[in-house]
């Protein structure tokens, strides 16, 4: 099996949702039908419908968190209702982006449902291009309507947003400038490595850590903090983390329900070898696995993860911090250290979605807008949905208190 995830993807998803999803008014392009932004694809009435009823289609052919969406109480029909009529009401192309986006955001972006925003097109293009083993993934996104309309689209909301500050803040409101920080909490003892985002590996980052893991070799204890870490890329902490670290090869595997669309199928099959791939009733029976997420599937894959040690290892102690906020590649990482043993987990419950492959993509066929979701539906390993649940910490952080505190205590309380 061969895994890549984009770089950046899942952060750039949750973190731009809301700042690119135009609230209706007066004054939001398009609401008037004879405003130019309103006819910007050049597409009728008909065609407008066309693509909402394809969007429908496409979700109930394909996404497998439907089960999700009815234990949380989200009223599915209601909203992807409200949004179909509007698209009718409305005789706007922007329109129905907003329609679309919107419809993608109450429903609550489980599984890495999203729209790709016109910010990312050229960058995940780009990105796709690189990849010889994702030649779906690019072939999706390479296509003559997305490429025509994705700058259009862009263009029309760099206008809404101009003048808008574009810097990134921290919860403090400081200026975000680090992915990566270090610090020696005691020197030849306990150090600590904070990385914000697994982003598309690059140099800079790698070099930075490198230095750090070397210094610290042979500290009694590492701690790596991922609380504000959304994911980016598997590659990332495999390379850069894991391997400099294992003492020996490392591999962990896990469950994946499949609902094997006509346009899920394209993906599985470059993803993994049809051995790879087993009819659902095959599935071991797991105590937690829920009869209406086992009935959306069609099959089901083992996803495995190896990593191979780079270097000589860490002879000490790992902990890894996590939060609420990790997802994606960060909660694959996650998952990696529970079932290896590689790292002990300290802080609360984690935000899911990491057992899997890179989201794939359906096409609304007159806009060319593209849809995003997870084609895989991970297992933890008693059945739970991973998406749902995350991941437990092994020693979990009391309510206000913040994980780095409560590993400290611990690592006092192991010396003691």
């Amino acid at each position: 099996m061969k895994k890549w995830i984009t770089g950046g993807l899942c952060t750039l998803i949750l973190t731009g949702l809301t700042a690119c999803s135009p609230v209706m008014s007066e004054e939001t392009p398009g609401n008037n039908a004879d405003d130019a932004s309103a006819h910007v694809f050049g597409m009728t009435q008909e065609q407008r419908l066309e693509d909402f009823t394809y969007f429908e289609q496409e979700l109930q052919n394909s996404y497998l968190c439907w089960g999700i969406l009815e234990r949380k109480g989200i009223d599915y029909e209601s909203i992807l209702k409200e949004y179909r009529e509007m698209t009718a009401t409305e005789n706007s192309d922007f329109q129905l982006y907003v329609a679309v986006n919107s419809a993608l955001y109450r429903l609550g972006g489980e599984g890495h449902l999203s729209l790709l925003q016109p910010e990312w097109y050229d960058e995940f293009l780009t990105g796709y291009a690189e990849l010889p083993d994702r030649t779906k993934w690019y072939t999706a996104l390479n296509n003559p309507v997305s490429q025509k309309n994705y700058p259009i689209l862009l263009k029309v909301l760099n206008e809404m947003n101009e003048g808008e500050d574009s810097q990134t803040y921290d919860s403090e409101g400081q200026a975000v400038t680090e992915n990566v920080t270090t610090l020696i909490i005691e020197e030849g003892k306990t150090a600590y490595l904070k990385i914000d985002s697994f982003e598309s590996p690059n140099n800079a980052d790698q070099n930075k850590i490198a230095v750090f893991l070397d210094q610290t070799r042979s500290y009694e204890n590492l701690i790596i903090d991922i609380t504000q870490n959304s994911g980016g890329s598997d590659n990332y902490w495999m390379d850069f983390i894991v391997a400099p670290l294992a003492k020996e090869t490392l591999s962990n595997t896990n469950y994946a329900l499949v609902k094997n669309s006509e346009n899920t199928a394209k993906y599985i099959e470059e993803a993994f070898s049809a051995e790879e791939l087993h009819p659902i009733g095959e599935l071991p029976a797991l105590p937690r696995l829920e009869p209406r997420d086992r009935e959306l599937a069609t099959h089901y894959i083992e996803n495995t993860l190896t990593v191979q040690p780079s270097g000589s290892g860490f002879d000490g102690k790992v902990w890894l911090l996590v939060s609420n906020q990790v997802y994606s590649a960060a909660e694959a990482f996650t998952v990696f250290c529970k079932d290896t043993g590689f790292a002990t987990i300290v802080g609360t419950e984690t935000g899911g979605d990491g057992i899997g492959i890179d989201p794939v993509y359906f096409m609304l066929p007159n806009s060319g807008l593209l849809i995003r979701y997870s084609p895989l539906f991970g297992l933890n390993p008693d059945g739970s949905s991973n998406e749902e649940y995350g991941s437990t910490p092994d020693i979990i952080s009391p309510e206000g208190e913040t994980a780095l505190v409560t590993v400290l205590r611990a690592i006092r309380a192991a010396a003691e």
